[in-house]
């Protein structure tokens, strides 16, 4: 008796406990690096270099499966996926851009973007310490990143150039661009490039200040422009977690 009450209180918890495996590709090829996010367990893996991923789960759970240049979609788990090898397809967002042009750009190459994140970032926090009032009070928990946000925005607008004969991409424009494009959207930037939904408008007053041609904006730019937005973003990210780091610094000084 003892015996059947262990075993039936022990084989739940194998259940539940089970990884599953598959495959994600599309109609070409194998997808490397596509996101699988179980929901249900706030868990995530990515796909290998052969497009195959593992990933515990349960019956029921809700499994995301997202990538750059692919459509979102979302399974829910059953039994059956336990017994196999499961395989999904995702479709491609861009499939019949027209033929792009690569040619050399016409940035000067010896432009440093780790130097510019840099001395923009030390120039941040000697205008917090030479100008408080731009940026707000300081609650007593520490320093207050919106109010702080909206200061690094003016120094972004402080490092655009004037006089510029090429047209640029503005803050207008890229508000417009990804608020009814079918790639340059939220998803991609909250999702993708994981920038946080609060700082997108200072996202774009980033882009803005880099002085980008608006020839990029045409549709047979899709990919050029895309990869801007991928780099611009990295830097981006250094700006703010370089602030999330010296919080403790800026406090002392």
């Amino acid at each position: 008796m003892h015996r059947l009450i262990f075993v039936s209180l022990f084989f739940p918890s194998i259940i539940l406990s089970q990884n599953i495996s598959g495959k994600v590709y599309d109609a070409e090829t194998n997808i490397k690096g596509a996101k699988i996010n179980n929901k249900t367990k706030n868990i995530f893996t990515y796909t290998d270099e052969t497009g195959n991923f593992n990933i515990p789960a349960s019956i029921n759970d809700s499994l995301v499966f997202t990538s750059l240049f692919h459509e979102e979609k979302t399974i829910e788990v059953s039994s059956k996926d336990f017994e196999i090898t499961i395989v999904i397809e995702l479709k491609k967002i861009i499939n019949d851009l027209d033929e792009v042009l690569l040619t050399k750009t016409l940035e000067n190459k010896e432009f440093s973007e780790e130097k510019y994140t840099q001395n923009l970032a030390l120039q941040i926090q000697n205008d917090i310490k030479n100008r408080p009032y731009l940026y707000g009070a300081t609650p007593n928990y520490g320093l207050d990143f919106v109010q702080i946000f909206s200061g690094i925005a003016k120094l972004f607008k402080k490092k655009k150039k004037k006089n510029i004969a090429t047209k640029t991409i503005t803050y207008k424009s890229l508000d417009s661009l990804f608020s009814k494009h079918k790639l340059f959207n939220k998803k991609l930037l909250v999702n993708d490039l994981e920038i946080p939904e609060i700082n997108i408008p200072l996202f774009f007053e980033y882009c803005e200040v880099q002085n980008i041609d608006d020839k990029l904006l045409l549709d047979k730019n899709e990919f050029l422009l895309l990869d801007r937005v991928i780099n611009y973003s990295k830097d981006f990210l250094v700006i703010l977690n370089t602030y999330k780091k010296n919080n403790g610094n800026l406090l002392k000084d």
